[in-house]
C-alpha cells in the first residue's frame, strides 16, 4: 500500500506541474513568434475547440483571433490560414519551408524516409527521383501503353467487387 501511495502522489504531482506550466506558459513548446490563437489545453491542446463541424469552429475562432492563427492540436502547433489572399501570400513566400512534411517515427524505424518521394525534403535527391517518377511513371507515353492494363485490373477489381456484395 505504502508503494501505491508513492506512485499516486508522484503521477498527480506530475499532472499538476504540467498544469501549471501549461497555464503560466513555461513549457518551453509554444513558440512566441506564432499568431495569436485560443490558449491549449494540457494534453489534448485545441482539439475541443474544433467540435464536429471543424469548418464552422475556424471560421468563429476567425472571427476573434483574425486570418492567421495558431491551434495546438494535441502535440502538433499547426498555424490555420482561413483567408484566400493570405493563404496566397504565406504559400508564395514561404513555399519551401511548408514544403516538408512530417515522417512517421514508423518510417524512421526502417528507414523508408530516406527513400520514399513524399517524405523526402526538397534537396537533389527528390529531384531527381520527382524527374525519375514523372518520365518513367506518369510520362504520356507509359500512360498510354499501360492503359489497356489498368481498364482491365479495373473491370476484374469491379466484378470481384460485386460478387463480395452479392454474398
Amino acid at each position: 500500500m505504502d508503494l501505491m501511495s508513492c506512485i499516486l502522489i508522484s503521477v498527480f504531482s506530475f499532472i499538476f506541474i504540467q498544469a501549471l506550466r501549461s497555464l503560466y506558459g513555461k513549457s518551453g513548446g509554444r513558440n512566441h513568434q506564432l499568431p495569436p490563437g485560443p490558449s491549449p489545453l494540457p494534453v489534448i491542446g485545441s482539439l475541443l475547440e474544433l467540435g464536429d463541424k471543424p469548418h464552422k469552429s475556424l471560421a468563429k475562432l476567425a472571427k476573434t483571433y483574425g486570418p492567421i492563427m495558431s491551434l495546438q492540436l494535441g502535440r502538433v502547433t499547426t498555424v490555420v490560414v482561413t483567408s484566400a489572399d493570405m493563404a496566397r501570400g504565406v504559400l508564395s513566400t514561404h513555399d519551401q519551408f511548408l514544403s516538408d512534411r512530417t515522417v512517421p517515427d514508423a518510417m524512421k524505424a526502417v528507414n523508408h524516409h530516406e527513400y520514399s518521394l513524399p517524405f523526402l525534403p526538397v534537396s537533389p535527391r527528390w529531384r531527381s527521383l520527382r524527374k525519375l517518377c514523372n518520365n518513367q511513371l506518369f510520362g504520356h507515353k507509359v500512360l498510354d501503353a499501360s492503359q489497356d492494363l489498368r481498364r482491365s485490373k479495373l473491370k476484374c477489381n469491379n466484378s470481384s467487387k460485386r460478387s463480395s456484395n452479392a454474398v
